[in-house]
Parts: C-alpha cells; structure tokens; sequence
C-alpha cells in the first residue's frame, strides 16, 4: 500500500488534540557557572549531646513593627495634660496632641479671629447651605445675616435660621476655645443644642460629643443646664454616658442606671399611666437608690460593685471643623456602667422585682420575670417596699381581717344534714318558679315592644356595638398570633426544647418570640400572656382559656 502525504486540513485536525501544544513551554533551569569550594566553619560539638551547635548571632535581633495606633506605641508617648476628675465616674484623663500636622483650616481660624468682636447689624435672613460651612463660601447678604444671628443669639434672642448657619456658629466657638473662657464657650455649645434641637435633630448626632471634648480637654463638669430629658439624650447621643453623671446626691446618676444599665424601661410598661406615674417613678427610683448604695463601700452610686473599668481614646471634636492646635486626643479609664453586663442584669432584676411588687399592691395580677435576684438583695428591697408602699395598697390589716370574719358568719348557711326527698322537693319547687318567671318575662316583653324609647334603642346599639368590637379585637389578636400559636402550644405543654425549636422555624430566639407574644396582648388585651418560668416560659393562668380558645381556632394541639 503506498503511504499518502496527510494534507494541510487533517493536519490541522490532529493537532486539535495535541495537549503539549497548548502548554506553554518551560524555562530552562539557570546552573550557575562557578564551581568554587567554599569553607564552612562548624562549632565544636557539644559534649554531652554530641550534636553540633549553632553557631552565635553576631547581629541584634531586628524588632517587630508597631503600628502607629496601637496601644502599645500610645503607652510611649508623653500626655500634654493628665488629671484625675472628681466624683465622677471618668477616672483618668489624658491629653495628647495629634500625631500629623496640617494647615487645612488656618485660613478659617484666621477669618474667625477678625470676625469674632464684630457686631453684626440688622438684616433679611439669606438662606446657605454647606456640608462643612466656612467665612469663605458665603455672599455678602449671608455673612450679614449670620452677623446678625450671631449677636442676637449672643444676647439671648433666638431667631429662625438654616441649620449650616448652626454647624458655623459650632466650629467657631470650637476653634476659638483657647481665645475665650472656657465655660463661656461650655455654655454657648449647650444652648446652640438646647434651643434648636427641636428644629434641627441632626444636631443630636454631634452638640453631645463636642461638648464632652471640650469639657474634658478644659477639666469642666457637665453643663448645669442639662438635666431630665435632655441628660438622657446627651447620654445616648455621646459615646462616653459616663461623662453626663450628675453630683452623687442628684438622681441623674440614678436615672442613668435605670435606662442604661438596664435591659427593662419601667416607663414602658402598660401600667405606667398618669394615674400611676408619680407612685412608679417614687417606688422604683427609692427602691433601685437604696439597693444599689448598700453595694456601694461609701454608700455612693459612683463607687458601687459590678462596675467594670473601661478604657477608651477618642479624637476630640471628630466630625468638626477643627485646626490643628486645636484637635487633640483624649485617653480615658472610666467605670462603665453601661457596659457591665452582670450588673445589667442585676438592675434589671431590681426594676422587676419592685415593679411586680406594686403590681401586687395596686391588684394587678400579672408579674414580670425575674433572672436571678441575689437573697440579700431581695429582703434589702422587702425591707424598704413595705415602708414605702401605702398599707391600704399592701392589704388588709389583721382588724379589717377579724371585723370581716364576724360579718360573713351572720351569712353563713344553716346545718342539716342531706335528703333525698328533701333535695327532689327543692327541685321541683324551682321547675314550677322558673316557668312562671318565663311565662311573665315574656308578656312583658311583648308589652314593651312598641314603648321601646330612642334612648334604649341607642343603649341596645351600643351593647352591640361593643360587643362586635370585642369580637374584633379578639378576631385582630388571633390574627396577629398566627406566627407564634406553634410557639404558644409549646409552652402551654411545658415543652421547653419544644419552644426553641418552633422560635428557630421563625427565626427568634425563645425570649424574643415571647416578648413579642407579649407585646401583641398588651396591646389587644391590655395584660400580657406568658412569664418567664425555669428554663422557658408559662402561661398566665388567668389566661389559659385565652390561649386554648386560640389554639382551638387554628387546628393546633
């Protein structure tokens, strides 16, 4: 057979196939052409191993890099300022200067300084807007208008104006700090917050923290100025809450404790009302005072046990307009409260506790669970409760108990000793009255059809009316139920693994899912359904037949 040359096309068609052609081709490996001995020297061997040793560094060992803010290289540096505050719970405070430099806003400071003593003249307000307002980007009519504002702000007249006019107003007083007394400027940041935060509530987010910087850079208290709602707010706005406590006597401190360090909000709870309100806030704030100073060794709130000790550092005036003489950064070693779990719990158990007390009194029947309230704890507030709550509201005495007993028995029921004749006779007695009463009950009713008043005929709509009202209610709670009736069937079993698992399927956790149970028949039904029990949680007995009527409605064992 003679052998055909492939052509080009079948040519091409094998090499499709060949693999080492789509691989690229290797490197020759590089050998070095010197071929030079070279001397190794090796240490005498050690005597008793017999191995030979390495041989001694001659050069230092090379040191690991730190970072520039770690806390290891903050530990090197030298405070331009240390001090320790007193009754506080902030301990230490140590000031540094940043560690760059810049000049970015000299020219503003500069601007600030001229335009600091002039008086501004009466003018037409200019609207201005500007994420970082400064001197340089307003118009002649804006920078008179702001003049304006200024001074009259300064002289206690507070006019409508734009909120970058505020910001500009906060970066002055900021960088001028060191021109002017310090609680002159303390005061001016906290009315600039104070009498604009109702207009302005993105004023929330910074007034807080920059009037925190510049009271610990300038060893000032907290402003005088803020007290009740607006402490509150200071403290949930500012990242260091320690800082707006109050003096040891004043209740700021106490209050603080109360809704920081506490998992559970009083003022939240169903039965805190107008009626009940002064009793609640009295009770509760005197009960939680006179448990937390008996842990205190001085019988102050600043030093009482469970307190965790906190470090923080934080860069002053973050968010503002700020040169850099100005800016600095401030170490802080504080006792936190709101960061110290166990206490938190322990508040929360105190808060309960006494809340369920005057639940008790005022003859509610529902209680609030309670995690784990240490013995000495719950007879110190035993102690205190039964001073403090009114004795009417406590029960009845042991007289009103004795005079009680002596009424009922002129009602009691005469002895005799059982009959059946007796009991047959008694029965047919009743058959013969109650069809009489339906024979004269009816030719009433007939009789009153056509003297049925308007006014009746309102009241008997309204009976209804009410009637399907509650109908509703109760149709808009099951509804609302549907999700967690699984859930509900599982704790009326007293099936704890039972809970987790169907709180999983919804994606909750156990305590979450019945909260919200709670919080839907507070709302529908004005009381709550299910308190915390061992390991999981229980249905209030008042409202078992609640629960199975809802359970029945839906095909749920």
């Amino acid at each position: 057979m003679d052998f055909k040359e492939p052509t080009k096309k079948q040519m091409a068609t094998d090499d499709f196939w060949d693999i080492d052609a789509l691989i690229p081709p290797r490197r020759a490996v590089h050998y070095p052409s010197d071929t030079e001995t070279t001397e190794i020297v090796l240490e005498p061997k050690d005597q008793k191993s017999g191995e030979i040793s390495a041989p001694a560094e001659t050069e230092a060992p090379k040191r690991h890099f730190i970072p520039p803010h770690t806390e290891e290289a903050r530990d090197e540096r030298v405070a331009d300022d240390e001090y320790f505050p007193q009754n506080s719970l902030v301990r230490t405070v140590r000031i540094f200067r940043p560690r760059t430099s810049h000049n970015y806003y000299d020219a503003f400071v500069r601007d600030a300084e001229r335009l600091f003593a002039v008086k501004g003249r009466e003018s037409r307000h200019v609207p201005f807007f500007s994420y970082v307002p400064q001197y340089v980007q307003m118009t002649r009519d804006q920078l008179e208008w702001y003049l304006w504002w200024r001074h009259s702000f300064r002289n206690g007249v507070v006019l409508s104006t734009d909120y970058s006019y505020l910001l500009l107003y906060a970066y002055e007083l900021i960088n001028l700090s060191e021109k002017t007394e310090p609680s002159r400027t303390q005061n001016e940041l906290c009315r600039l917050w104070t009498e604009y935060r109702e207009v302005f509530r993105q004023l929330d987010s910074y007034l807080p923290e920059w009037i925190c910087d510049h009271a610990l850079i300038h060893h000032l208290t907290p402003p005088d100025a803020l007290r009740g709602h607006l402490l509150y707010t200071a403290m949930s706005r500012c990242t260091l809450k320690e800082f707006y406590n109050t003096a040891p006597g004043d209740d700021g401190l106490l209050r603080g404790l109360l809704v920081f360090c506490s998992n559970y909000d009083f003022h939240k709870s169903k039965f805190y009302t107008k009626d009940t309100e002064r009793l609640f806030e009295k009770t509760i704030l005197g009960a939680a005072r006179n448990a937390l100073e008996g842990m205190s060794p001085d019988g102050s709130l600043l030093h009482i046990k469970g307190m965790d000790t906190s470090r923080m550092v934080r860069d002053a005036y973050n968010g503002a307009l700020c040169a850099y003489r100005i800016k600095r950064q401030i170490a802080l070693e504080y006792s936190s409260f709101h960061c110290s779990h166990d206490l938190r719990y322990l508040i929360t158990d105190i808060v309960k506790y006494t809340e369920n007390q005057l639940r008790a009194a005022l003859g509610i029947r529902s209680r609030l669970g309670i995690y784990a309230l240490p013995v000495k704890i719950r007879d110190s507030l035993d102690a205190y409760l039964a001073a403090a709550l009114p004795r009417r509201m406590g029960g009845v005495t042991g007289k009103e108990k004795q005079e009680s007993a002596v009424y009922e028995r002129l009602y009691d029921l005469p002895k005799k000793e059982f009959s059946r004749e007796h009991a047959l006779e008694i029965e047919e007695r009743s058959w013969e009255t109650t069809e009489r009463l339906v024979e004269a009950f009816e030719d009433e009713a007939a009789a009153r059809v056509e003297d049925v008043t308007h006014e009746e005929l309102e009241r008997i709509r309204a009976g209804r009316a009410e009637e399907d009202a509650v109908a509703q209610t109760q149709g808009d709670l099951q509804g609302a139920m549907r999700p967690y009736l699984p859930f509900l069937s599982a704790v009326l079993r007293g099936d704890v693994r039972g809970q987790h698992k169907c709180a999983e399927k919804i994606s909750l956790q156990s305590d979450i899912a019945a909260d919200r149970i709670n919080e839907l028949a507070a709302e529908y039904m004005g009381d709550i359904l299910l308190i915390e029990e061992g390991a999981g949680f229980a249905v209030l007995e008042d409202y078992r037949e609640t629960v199975l009527e809802l359970l029945k409605s839906e095909r749920i064992n």
